[in-house]
């Protein structure tokens, strides 16, 4: 088993709970992987896809996927009949974000047309959403997990899950890895 990690626009390795992640699953001896993801500059499904494509996926790795990252790693799992154990979802979302148009311009080209054909990627698909959310609609991200018939993980004033919402770390995001 190993954890892959996406993560979302304008982020990279280093972005808000990803290194603590990857040292408490280090700590664990549970190989992280966290590929180098083109953003925001060359970002898009394809470069994005062929990153991807040089990672071996087996059926009991987990994939944490974040923002942008959930969306790409839906589809990509999807389109290349990709099976895994357990898919964890942070702030996903399947349309545009409609207060960030930058972001949008660059997400238009990762969105489904529909999730709910969406079948056979994880044993499991969890997603954490949280409650005050500056960038995702709650009725995105609530469409997002009902699409894909995923436990919803609420947590309160979680913002987006970085740096500026507190989260360096991320225990509840641990404990369902592990689990």
């Amino acid at each position: 088993m190993k954890v892959i990690v996406f993560y979302g626009t304008e982020c990279n390795n280093k972005t808000a709970w990803i290194p603590w992640l990857k040292e408490e699953l280090h700590n664990q001896n549970i190989n992280c992987i966290v590929p180098n993801l083109p953003t925001p500059q060359n970002q898009n499904y394809q470069t994005w896809s062929s990153v991807a494509g040089k990672i071996q996926f087996e059926n009991d790795d987990i994939i944490v996927a974040w923002s942008t990252g959930a969306v790409f790693s839906v589809r990509y799992l999807f389109e290349n009949k990709i099976f895994v154990k357990k898919l964890i979802l942070i702030s996903g979302f399947n349309n545009y974000v409609g207060n960030v148009p930058s972001v949008d311009n660059i997400n238009k080209n990762f969105f489904l047309k529909d999730l709910k054909n969406v079948k056979n990627i994880a044993n499991k698909i969890i997603c954490f959403k949280s409650d005050n959310d500056p960038f995702i609609s709650q009725n995105a991200l609530n469409n997002f997990a009902k699409d894909l018939d995923a436990e919803i993980i609420n947590i309160k004033n979680g913002g987006h899950f970085n740096s500026n919402a507190g989260y360096n770390e991320f225990p509840q995001l641990l404990k369902q890895i592990i689990d």
